[in-house]
């Protein structure tokens, strides 16, 4: 096999440290800490016992109470208006988009149009008049100087493991993750997020992981999304190739511990089960232990792992780089194999949360959803329409499902009008970025449409924030950009 040698170097910007291997690069933030450190001062502490081996936010809290500070009050108030009840990992993301979304202090100015931030950050859009204030008032450019050295500690003590992760990962693949130009993988080191937390964000063409105090490094949630970051080009350029194979998403829609996305961006499916029989192979699992994980990836609806676990032995036996053979082993699937395979597998049930009085498997709400979603993959569109109206007029008037539903259907009925108010309804209550991304791109097409190109272009450039992390709707953003929707040029 063909070995890849990983160079490294450190990089000391100004306001931090950084540890750079190709495109990638490991470092701590500092609109990440200032936007953490207003968080603490409000009270935030969730897993303050937790034994990370860093207690930097109780040390940074008792720096921050030897002064009463005038917009603490406002600060409080912000934090208990936006918090996420009984979503720790969901409360605390939230500001960790908005993190990845502003530019340095003071100023903290958003690094694309507000208008087209996603829905958690957008939410909180209001805090950066108090953050300002904060960093002000307390002079956070000494504290962050101050604590720098803690992070750079971190930083030492991570860094080797995840140089030698994803150096594996190039050699395995034969091709670096530089080899993508104009395109980052970074990865954040807080000391001051709920302990054990890992939060992935793909804005553009740039990848975000952010790591919060842990025991060890996170190096399996690392590695996977740098293995997304290596493979999701692939999927992109290759993903007409990838549709070819579609006819198997049937199967997909009835396996209910498969996540949404994968259910509806079959290239992102693919993607997934080749980076999780990479995985296996990678780690050189025993047979049986493989066997194992492979059985339940299936069970959980990833049933393509079986194949891409084959064919990745005998990918191994030549010398030629992923991105060389990836088209081919695509064009490998055997739609009548893998039918006849799939007809035998028992999909796993979905886990319901217990508690004293468990709720059904899946509410009305729910059966009316998934129906609305299957009568749409059948081209049923007006049957979807209903039963998403049903959704809204009786049981969830601002679900963002079922008014996305509701505007495809109505898209695909060529009424688009009435696809077009549905849209917009969606965008104003919607947070699942993949549902944000098709309503901006389908805006887009029926602005094209009606002539209005500039105004669709804003629609597109919209989505292009959020879309990389679904290949099919990139290519939409993508297209999109180049000519408009409907023209034969």
């Amino acid at each position: 096999m063909i070995a890849f040698v990983l160079a490294a170097c450190l990089l000391a910007p100004p306001a931090g440290w950084a540890q750079q291997a190709g495109n990638v690069i490991l470092e701590a933030n500092e609109q990440l800490f200032c936007i953490l450190a207003a968080l603490t001062a409000a009270g935030y502490d969730p897993g303050a016992s937790a034994l990370t081996g860093s207690d930097m936010r109780g040390e940074l809290r008792s720096a921050l109470a030897r002064k009463s500070l005038p917009v603490l009050p406002e600060l409080r108030q912000f934090f208990s208006e936006h918090q996420v009840s009984g979503d720790p990992a969901g409360d605390l993301g939230q500001y960790v988009s908005l993190a990845l979304l502003v530019g340095p202090p003071p100023d903290f100015r958003f690094t694309v149009p507000q208008t087209d931030l996603p829905p958690d950050a957008k939410a909180l859009a209001g805090l950066i008049p108090l953050l300002k204030k904060f960093y002000d008032q307390e002079d956070l450019i000494q504290l962050w100087a101050r604590f720098q050295a803690r992070h750079q500690a971190e930083i030492d003590r991570s860094s080797e493991a995840i140089r030698e992760s994803i150096a594996r990962s190039d050699a395995y693949f034969r091709f670096p993750g530089g080899a993508y130009l104009g395109r980052t993988y970074t990865i954040y080191l807080s000391l001051l997020g709920a302990p054990e937390q890992v939060h992935a964000r793909i804005y553009g063409m740039n990848y975000y992981l952010v790591v919060m105090p842990s025991k060890a490094p996170k190096l399996e949630e690392i590695r996977h999304q740098y293995l997304h970051f290596l493979l999701d080009p692939l999927a992109v350029k290759y993903a007409p190739d990838i549709n070819e194979k579609a006819q198997l998403k049937g199967f997909l829609r009835a396996a209910p511990q498969l996540a949404p996305d994968f259910k509806e961006d079959f290239p992102l499916f693919v993607t997934e089960c080749l980076i999780r029989a990479a995985e296996l192979r990678m780690d050189k699992r025993p047979k049986e232990e493989a066997e194992k994980s492979i059985g339940e990836l299936t069970a959980g609806g990833l049933v393509l792992v079986p194949y891409f676990y084959e064919a990745l032995t005998n990918y191994e036996k030549q010398e030629a780089s992923m991105n060389v053979v990836y088209r081919e082993m695509i064009r490998g699937i055997d739609l009548g194999r893998e039918t006849q395979r799939l007809a035998a597998v028992t999909f796993a049930p979905k886990e319901v949360a217990a508690g004293p009085e468990p709720l059904p498997a899946k509410s009305e709400e729910e059966r009316l959803l998934d129906q609305g979603d299957n009568l749409i993959f059948e081209g049923k569109y007006r049957e979807a329409r209903e039963v998403f109206q049903r959704v809204l007029d009786r049981l969830a008037p601002h679900s963002e499902r079922a008014l996305f539903g509701a505007a495809v259907a109505s898209s695909n009925l060529r009424k688009p009008d009435s696809a077009q108010e549905y849209f917009l309804k969606t965008l104003e209550v919607a947070r699942d970025l993949r549902i944000v991304s098709w309503s901006h791109i389908y805006l887009g097409r029926l602005l094209d449409l009606q002539g209005k190109r500039e105004e669709a272009l804003a629609q597109y450039r919209a989505a292009s924030l959020t879309a990389s992390s679904y290949p099919d709707a990139l290519r939409a953003v993508q297209s999109g950009m180049q000519k408009a929707f409907g023209s034969s040029q």
